[in-house]
């Protein structure tokens, strides 16, 4: 009774289907933990990004204030030339003195400075007096 065919049968089906369900759970499972440590990959993911998101807006904030900044720099350098210039045309008697000024630090002797700046002998003493210290 116990060895007939169909028993034996029913037997070994059941085996089967007791091996392909714990085949299955035990792949369920692997699928479980896989996919546990996929989310957990992807969180980590987006707050990495998150992060270099942040990054990048202040990299841009300091950006702009740097490029305003460097525009009120030229702007300010633009006026400071304006009035550079105007204050060389003011003052032609002060250029000859700049002149003779760098001449002296050059060692341009006193005649040299004379001549060339139109400037009386005492001045010229003067300068030099003054520069070659």
């Amino acid at each position: 009774m116990w060895l007939q065919p169909a028993f034996i049968l029913a037997t070994v089906a059941l085996m089967l289907a007791a091996v392909a369900l714990l085949v299955s759970w035990s792949m369920w499972r692997h699928s479980q933990r896989k996919l546990e440590a996929m989310s957990r990959l992807m969180r980590e993911l987006t707050r990495t990004r998150d992060s270099y998101r942040k990054q990048i807006e202040e990299l841009q904030a300091a950006n702009i204030g740097l490029g305003n900044k460097v525009s009120d720099l030229h702007r300010l350098q633009g006026q400071l030339s304006e009035q550079q210039q105007e204050l060389a045309l003011k003052d032609p008697q002060g250029r000859l003195y700049s002149r003779a000024t760098r001449m002296v630090q050059l060692g341009a002797d006193i005649d040299e400075i004379m001549a060339e700046c139109e400037m009386p002998r005492a001045e010229a003493e003067l300068l030099i007096s003054l520069h070659r210290k």
